[in-house]
């Protein structure tokens, strides 16, 4: 049940009508069961496999706080770490482990083969994974209390807005929440569909007509060299953050109206002006997280080590990025890519600003958010490659063959949805510039009269339903 579905639509309008119908202690009730159906519409034995996840972390997470024998609690806490870690492991990367055992075996004579174990990777492992684990994580360190209320604790880990793709929810924003009365507000109720409607606009109307020649080029690569390579590395970008940004909104927008605040991913990044500052507005949720349980513990347990621990946590704390995100290795370079980046930008941080200082600012910014924007696309090539070896052949014919003109280019087969796609997308990054001057164009927006905003959710509307026939999966379903 895709959020892009009449179902899900149908799904929500019941569980508000419930949710606003009954006491504040039977809205988590409420949520959870809905939660649990929402699951296992995508498949019923997910069920299972969550509630028993659920409970095992929500037993855990009383016994590191309540055991006060300081060295059983640690191992009861690392035994947590270990499972959590290891059925994500398991259920994820062990073909991948096998694949790569099997690939060393060919060096032997013998040349011996792990058979290979088929396994489903169940749909959304990645986020509530991490979401238990930085749980686990709050209370060992004494940050954080256990939620003793099981239908809160299970509700946190598979509330259904953020079930499959997000975000990274912290339990020390979600159970403040949880904990407070929740009453009826209509301004959440029209925060939150208007917050939907304009997810679904940038996932149906961009998104979806931007995911052919991406994807068409990329399962058929070596078919394509020069001009459709070119248009692709320049375009991709703007399509995974249409993408999931618009998920992102529309999860947050079905929370808003249910009167619970979810942690945003995006900060408006294509106006990063260096990959450090991209990172700290893309996946916010998750670079968030590893640098709260990953880089920073990293760097305080070795900074006697001074550069060294900086550039060791860097590396570590974005192959986990990498790696978080599939079983392949161009996942891992994708990391890696991110990691040198950010360790150039530190090391030459001094000399860039005395450059930059000679020359004009606008000039300055422009030129550092182009190539901020270039090296992501570029590093969206192993995000999108089925492999190291289609990767490697997308980059090596990107000028070969090039033909200004696109007679004979037929990657785009619907110019017109992709003019129409690229101009929304100019509206949007055009609407950001301004409120990164600190102008509130949704205020400008509201304050104008009603039948001018509701021209603008009509069109919005009719070029989502005109759209969404195909109704394509989020690309970030997959991890």
């Amino acid at each position: 049940m895709l959020f892009n579905s009449f179902y899900y639509f149908v799904f929500l309008g019941i569980v508000f009508i419930l949710y606003y119908t009954v006491g504040n202690k039977l809205k988590w009730l409420i949520l959870l069961i809905a939660s649990l159906f929402f699951i296992g519409t995508i498949a019923p034995n997910l069920v299972f496999f969550t509630l028993l996840f659920t409970i095992i972390n929500y037993f855990l997470g009383l016994a590191i706080y309540n055991i006060k024998n300081k060295s059983i609690r640690i191992k009861v806490f690392w035994l947590g770490i270990f499972l959590d870690v290891g059925i994500l492991a398991f259920y994820k990367y062990i073909n991948f482990l096998i694949e790569n055992v099997n690939f060393l075996f060919t060096l032997f004579p013998e040349n011996p083969t792990i058979p290979y174990i088929s396994v489903i990777i169940p749909v959304g492992i990645s986020y509530y994974t991490f979401q238990a684990l930085g749980y686990l994580i709050r209370i060992n360190r004494g940050a954080e209390k256990p939620e003793k209320d099981f239908i809160k604790f299970a509700t946190f880990l598979t509330f259904f807005p953020k079930f499959l793709s997000g975000p990274v929810e912290r339990s020390n924003h979600f159970f403040p929440q949880a904990n407070s009365k929740i009453e009826f507000k209509s301004k959440n109720v029209t925060i939150g569909l208007r917050l939907f409607l304009w997810g679904m606009f940038k996932k149906v109307v961009i998104g979806n007509n931007l995911v052919a020649p991406v994807f068409g080029v990329y399962d058929d690569i070596y078919q394509f060299s020069g001009i459709p390579l070119i248009t692709v590395l320049l375009i991709q970008a703007i399509h995974i953050y249409c993408d999931f940004s618009g998920y992102t909104d529309m999860a947050l927008g079905s929370a808003k109206i249910l009167g619970i605040n979810l942690i945003d991913n995006f900060n408006r990044p294509f106006l990063a002006k260096n990959v450090g500052d991209f990172w700290r507005r893309w996946h916010i949720s998750l670079s968030a997280w590893c640098n709260d349980f990953i880089f920073s513990p990293f760097i305080v347990k070795y900074r006697k080590m001074g550069n060294k621990a900086l550039v060791y946590g860097i590396f570590i704390t974005f192959f986990v990025i990498g790696i978080w995100h599939g079983a392949n290795w161009t996942f891992v370079i994708l990391g890696v890519l991110q990691a040198i980046a950010i360790i150039y930008e530190f090391f030459t941080k001094r000399k860039r600003i005395q450059i930059a200082g000679k020359l004009n600012t606008k000039f300055v910014v422009a030129t550092s958010r182009i190539i901020t924007y270039l090296f992501f696309s570029f590093s969206l090539i192993f995000f999108n490659a089925h492999s190291i070896q289609d990767a490697w052949y997308f980059i090596t014919h990107l000028f070969i063959g090039i033909e200004f003109q696109l007679v004979g280019h037929d990657f785009i087969y619907k110019k017109g949805d992709f003019i129409l796609a690229m101009a929304a997308f100019a509206i949007i990054f055009v609407l950001e510039i301004f409120q990164e001057k600190g102008i509130d164009t949704t205020k400008i927006f509201l304050d104008k009269p009603k039948w001018v905003r509701w021209v603008g959710y009509y069109f919005m509307i009719i070029l989502i339903y005109y759209y969404s026939g195909g109704q394509e999966a989020f690309v970030y379903l997959q991890f």
